[in-house]
C-alpha cells in the first residue's frame, strides 16, 4: 500500500465522482482508477460501488476511511516535522530534570535526539520539583521531569512515566544492609542526608507519626552528592532507589511505603519547540517503568 494510493482513495470518498477526485489529485482517471483497484486488491474487497452516475461507499469503504484517514494525517505530519528539522539551524532544548531522579530511558532519549537533530542543543536544569514546574510556568524551561507534587498548577499538562518508590539508602557495610525489611522505628538513631529533593521532609512525616524526629546531619544538591555522602559514611539517605552501585545498599521498611507518580510536564497551551516536541514523542512511545530506579 502507497501514500500516494491512500491520497487518491481519500479524494474519491471525499467527492464520490472519479473524474473530480482525479483532478483534484491533478492525476488521469486511469491512474487514479488503478490505484484504488490495487487497495481494493490488497484489503479484499470493493471500496465503492459504481452504479452508473452514482458512486458510494461500500461497507468495507467505510469501515477502512477513518484508518486510512489517520494513516495520511500521521504521514503528513512527519512529513513536515522532518522538514521543520531540515530547515532549523539550531534545535534548543530547555530542560529540567527533578533532583532526585536517575533514569537509563531519560538518558537513552537525549542521546536519539543528539543523534536524530541537526543542531540540537540541551540546557539541562535540576532542582526541586515545585522550582523546576515554577520555572516552565514562568518560560525558562520548556519541558519537567519530576515527581508530581501535590498543587499542581491547572495550566501544566502532565503525562505519568512511572512512580518513584521511596528507600533509605545506606552503605554496603551497614549493620542494617542485607538483614531483610526493618521496622522505621529502628533507624530513630540514624543519621540522615537531606538533598534538594523531598525525602527528608516525608521521611520526617513519617517519623512523626512513629513518635521521633529523624536526625539530619547533612546536606547535599543533587544525587551524585548525597550517594558520595552516604559512601564516605556519614549517614544515609531516603531517596528513590539509585542506579547499582556496589558500595550501596538501598532497602524499604517494613511498616511504611512512599511513593510518589513521576511526570513529564509542559505548560498547556504554549507552543513546543522542535526538540520539545521530539522529546514529548519519545517519551510517550516508551516504557519508562522497566527502567525505572
Amino acid at each position: 500500500m502507497e501514500m500516494q494510493q491512500i491520497r487518491y482513495f481519500l479524494a474519491m470518498a471525499r467527492v464520490l465522482n472519479f473524474t473530480r477526485a482525479a483532478e483534484e489529485c491533478d492525476v488521469t482517471q486511469p491512474s487514479l482508477t488503478r490505484a484504488i483497484q490495487k487497495l481494493e486488491s490488497e484489503f479484499g474487497g470493493q471500496l465503492f460501488r459504481r452504479e452508473c452516475s452514482h458512486t458510494h461507499l461500500t461497507d468495507l469503504g467505510r469501515q477502512m476511511l477513518p484508518h486510512l484517514d489517520r494513516t495520511f494525517e500521521a504521514a503528513q505530519a512527519a512529513i513536515q516535522f522532518a522538514k521543520s528539522i531540515e530547515r532549523a539551524g539550531v534545535v534548543p532544548l530547555a530542560l529540567g530534570v527533578d533532583a532526585a531522579i536517575e533514569s537509563d530511558t531519560l538518558d537513552r532519549i537525549l542521546e536519539e535526539l543528539a543523534d536524530c537533530l541537526p543542531g540540537f542543543e540541551l540546557s539541562l536544569s535540576s532542582g526541586p520539583p515545585d522550582d523546576l514546574i515554577e520555572a516552565a510556568m514562568n518560560g525558562a524551561l520548556d519541558l519537567v521531569v519530576v515527581e508530581l507534587p501535590d498543587d499542581t498548577p491547572d495550566r501544566l499538562d502532565v503525562w505519568p512515566l512511572f512512580d518513584h518508590s521511596y528507600h533509605m539508602v545506606t552503605r554496603a557495610d551497614h549493620p542494617l544492609a542485607g538483614g531483610g525489611m526493618p521496622p522505621l522505628l529502628s533507624v530513630r538513631e540514624e543519621s540522615w542526608i537531606d538533598h534538594e529533593g523531598n525525602g527528608c521532609a516525608r521521611l520526617k512525616t513519617l517519623a512523626a507519626s512513629h513518635g521521633f524526629v529523624p536526625i539530619v546531619r547533612h546536606r547535599a544538591i543533587g544525587m551524585a552528592q548525597v550517594k558520595q555522602l552516604v559512601v564516605s559514611g556519614l549517614g544515609s539517605a531516603f531517596i528513590p532507589r539509585p542506579r547499582d552501585d556496589e558500595r550501596l545498599c538501598a532497602f524499604t521498611f517494613a511498616d511504611v511505603e512512599v511513593r510518589r507518580d513521576v511526570v513529564l510536564g509542559a505548560v498547556a497551551g504554549r507552543k513546543r519547540s522542535i526538540a520539545a516536541d521530539a522529546f514529548v514523542r519519545a517519551s510517550r512511545a516508551r516504557s519508562w517503568a522497566a527502567a525505572a530506579t
